[in-house]
């Protein structure tokens, strides 16, 4: 068994939460008349079981104490603490991408986020990082509106579309 807590007992639960609410959700699909016989719920059913079905194995494996080896990355120093300042900073900037998609558009608010989140890591070059933040931007907005035909509100690049 195990005797002290794992994190990845963490995600075991986390899994099966998400598995459970798919499966929760599921019913409240509607489902057109017309749809085949494999209809919309299957996917999400599909899914959520898996999901549930990873949890289970994941926590026999983790129970058993089979766990992941810790990270060995050569740019990981294990000894070192969480920045926890950096990591609430990028969560605000989240919450702020959230926040500021409708009112400037999905590509300046995706901008915001990605040159943010580059600077709380240490990027120096701001010239650098706002225009690639803006291309990564501007890329993936053309990617999504224009490939997939998904909306995400262009602020002034709506016109574009």
């Amino acid at each position: 068994m195990v005797r002290r807590f794992s994190g990845e007992l963490v995600l075991v639960a986390l899994l099966a939460a998400a598995g459970v609410y798919v499966l929760v959700q599921t019913p409240e699909i509607v489902v057109p008349r017309s749809a085949a016989t494999a209809g919309p719920r299957l996917f999400p059913y599909l899914i959520g079981g898996l999901l549930v079905g990873l949890a289970v194995l994941l926590a026999v494996q983790v129970l058993r104490g089979r766990s992941a080896p810790p990270e060995e990355g050569e740019d990981v120093d294990v000894d070192r603490r969480t920045d926890w300042r950096a990591m609430l900073v990028v969560i605000v900037l989240f919450a702020a991408h959230a926040l500021l998609i409708e009112p400037i558009g999905w590509p300046l608010a995706a901008t915001v986020l990605f040159a943010g989140t580059a600077a709380v890591l240490g990027a120096r070059r701001w010239l650098v990082v706002l225009a690639s933040s803006f291309g990564l931007a501007i890329g993936l907005w053309a990617v999504f509106v224009f490939g997939l035909g998904a909306y995400l509100p262009g602020g002034p690049f709506q016109m574009w579309t």
